[in-house]
C-alpha cells in the first residue's frame, strides 16, 4: 500500500495494539456514536504543535507532534476531533478539529499495492507478531490448512515468512485458540471497543486460561486496519513489535478476523508458547 493508505475509519481511531504475557499496559477503549465519514481529504496543521492521539480526546495517550504546516490526509471525524494519517510517519491518529485546516480537493482513496518503507498504516503499542512476503514456498504450504479463512491464512503466511527470514521456526496453528481469536474480534466488533481488556472475559490470558488453553507465555496482537498486509507492516514498523514478532519462545497462534463498519477489519492474534 502507498501512501495514498489504507486507513479505516473508526468510532476511535484506526489503531494496533499489542500486549505482552506479563504486561499491565492495557488500554480501555470509550465508544463514539458520531462519526462521519471522510473521502481522503487533504488537511494542514495550523497549530505550532498539534498533539496526535491514540483517540478522540485529550485523554489518550499523545502518538506524536506534528508541526505548523504538516499535511495530513483526513478520512474522519468523530465530532470536534478528526482522524488523521500523517504521511511522514505513517501514523494514525486524532486531532483537534480546530487546529486542521481541511482543503477544498478530497483525496484519492483507492489503495496502491506498494509501499514505501518508511510507511505504515497503523499505531502500535506492545505485542508479539510475525511478518511474511507472500512470494515464500511456505505461504503455498500454509494454505493447505483447513478450516481457517482466506484472511487468516494470508496473516499466517505474511507472519511465517518473516520468521523464516529470520531464521526462527514458522508458528502452528492451534484450532483452540483459534477459536478464543474469533470470538474476541466478533465480540470487539459487536461491541465496539478496541482493546486488549475483554468486558466478558477479561485479559487475553484469563481468556485463554477460561478456554482450557495451556501456555508458559503467551501475547496477544489486536489492531483495526483496512487491509492485513497494511496491519502487518506497520507492526514491522516498530523495534518492540519485531522483536515480538521474531519471539522464539512462541510456536503456535491463533487467528481472528472480523469485518468491521469502523475500522474496516478487527484482527486479533494469539500467540503462546507450551
Amino acid at each position: 500500500m502507498s501512501r495514498k493508505v489504507v486507513l479505516l475509519v473508526a468510532v476511535m481511531v484506526v489503531l494496533t495494539g499489542i500486549l505482552g504475557f506479563m504486561k499491565n499496559n492495557v488500554q480501555e477503549a470509550t465508544a463514539i456514536s458520531q462519526f462521519e465519514k471522510i473521502d481522503f481529504e487533504e488537511g494542514i496543521v495550523t497549530a505550532s504543535n498539534l498533539n496526535l492521539r491514540q483517540g478522540a480526546s485529550t485523554e489518550y495517550p499523545v502518538i506524536t507532534v506534528l508541526e505548523n504546516g504538516r499535511k495530513v490526509q483526513i478520512f474522519g471525524r468523530l465530532s470536534d476531533w478528526f482522524t488523521v494519517y500523517d504521511p511522514e510517519t505513517g501514523y494514525v491518529g486524532a486531532v483537534s478539529a480546530n487546529y486542521v485546516q481541511r482543503s477544498e480537493t478530497p483525496k484519492d482513496s483507492t489503495p496502491e499495492e506498494t509501499k514505501s518503507p518508511q510507511e505504515k498504516e497503523t499505531v502500535s503499542d506492545n505485542d508479539e507478531i510475525e511478518v511474511l512476503t507472500p512470494e515464500s514456498q511456505e505461504a503455498e504450504e500454509t494454505s493447505e490448512l483447513k478450516g481457517i479463512s482466506e484472511e487468516e491464512q494470508l496473516l499466517l503466511n505474511l507472519i511465517n515468512n518473516e520468521r523464516e527470514e529470520a531464521g526462527v521456526e514458522p508458528l502452528k496453528i492451534d484450532m483452540k485458540l483459534m477459536e478464543v481469536t474469533r470470538l474476541k474480534a466478533k465480540e470487539m466488533v459487536e461491541k465496539n471497543y478496541f482493546s486488549h481488556q475483554s468486558p466478558t472475559y477479561g485479559s487475553p490470558f484469563d481468556m485463554m486460561r477460561k478456554h482450557h488453553i495451556d501456555f508458559s507465555s503467551a501475547g496477544e496482537n489486536i489492531a483495526g486496519n483496512r487491509t492485513i498486509e497494511g496491519a502487518v507492516k506497520a507492526w514491522m514498523k516498530s523495534e518492540g513489535h519485531k522483536k515480538n514478532i521474531l519471539n522464539e519462545k512462541f510456536g503456535y497462534t491463533g487467528i481472528g478476523i472480523v469485518d468491521s463498519p469502523a475500522y474496516g477489519k478487527i484482527i486479533v492474534q494469539h500467540f503462546v508458547g507450551k
